[in-house]
């Protein structure tokens, strides 16, 4: 379910740490698709398992945070201000057993990196003062960078994450299944 994206970028690159060897990367890995199977695995008839946003810290995707989505509703939202016109972007996204689709990009002043158009199948409109894409963009993940003075946050299920709390930096988002229980 990991395909890094963002404007420009290209395949998600695992780049080996010097101080951590493939051996423990593999573990590592291994414990997190391990937990996603057991949550998956669930007895016959019951409710199928919790859709979570996992925000990671590239290139070994180490989990820095578990967000678990509205289990009717998998949908996010990642809010920042525009590096260079100074104004809000709003990106919505769905979640998935299968990744991540982009369904929305809001904004009021257009900017480096904003789109200018609908592509194909998409919608542009000018709605309560802000410029709206709606489409359906897929990924398997999303990779951003994020710096705390554009203020970037996710929000999900009524709850919000200052996505700057772990420094100005890389980050990786990615959906994975989560248990049926909130902790």
């Amino acid at each position: 379910m990991i395909r890094l994206s963002g404007r420009g970028a290209a395949v998600a690159r695992r780049a080996r740490s010097p101080r951590r060897s493939r051996a423990a990367e593999a573990a590592a890995l291994f414990a997190l698709l391990a937990a996603a199977a057991l949550a998956w695995a669930a007895p016959a008839g019951a409710a199928g398992p919790d859709v979570c946003l996992v925000i990671a810290a590239p290139p070994q995707n180490e989990p820095l945070a578990l967000v678990r989505l509205d289990a009717g509703n998998p949908v996010f939202t990642i809010t920042y201000v525009h590096s260079v016109t100074r104004t809000p972007v709003e990106e919505t996204y769905r979640a998935d057993d299968e990744g991540i689709t982009e369904t929305s990009i809001a904004f009021t002043e257009h900017g480096p990196g904003l789109p200018t158009e609908g592509a194909a199948g998409e919608t542009w409109e000018l709605r309560d003062g802000r410029f709206v894409v709606t489409m359906a963009r897929r990924f398997t993940g999303i990779r951003m960078r994020v710096a705390s003075e554009q203020q970037p946050a996710l929000f999900a299920a009524g709850k919000s994450t200052a996505l700057a709390q772990w420094g100005n930096r890389s980050l990786a988002l990615f959906a994975a299944y989560c248990d049926s229980k909130p902790k």
